[in-house]
């Protein structure tokens, strides 16, 4: 490797050691409690499926604005996904839902208003239907 190749591969170690001790900082907001705390949610909110569908603890499920939630979802048959979205369609989050695991996410609403659960991860003939307007009120 001539001086020009090492000089060049020095300056891409260093924008990745750059980039990732930026992104993974804790000054960062977004990342204080993503990666640096464990938050205690406030709610657990079950979801469980199994032969195309989505069963969740109530048929709307309310949680309060600003609190840390968590989704507990169990499949009893095939991989699923567990995605929650805003009624304009854009996703606030998705997770896989594997059958034998334990799959668990926690969330925090910031603002309030109704949100759809969909299965996000095609499971067969049925994924299409596998979708719940309304399903999670998010109150003040």
């Amino acid at each position: 490797m001539d001086r020009e190749e090492r000089i060049w591969l020095g300056v891409l170690v260093a924008i990745f050691l750059v980039f990732n001790i930026i992104t993974l900082s804790p000054i960062v907001p977004w990342q204080k409690w993503l990666v640096w705390s464990h938050p205690t949610p406030s709610q657990t909110i079950n979801v469980e499926f199994e032969d195309y569908q989505i069963k969740l603890p109530s048929d709307v499920v309310e949680v309060k604005a600003g609190e840390f939630v968590e989704f507990h979802a169990v499949s009893k048959d095939v991989t699923y996904g567990l995605g929650i979205f805003r009624p304009d369609g854009t996703m606030v989050f998705q997770m896989q839902v594997l059958p034998g695991h334990d799959n668990k996410i926690t969330w925090k609403f910031d603002a309030p208003g109704t949100y759809d659960i969909r299965s996000t991860e095609y499971s067969g003939p049925k994924h299409p239907e596998m979708f719940i307007p309304g399903a999670i009120k998010v109150v003040p």
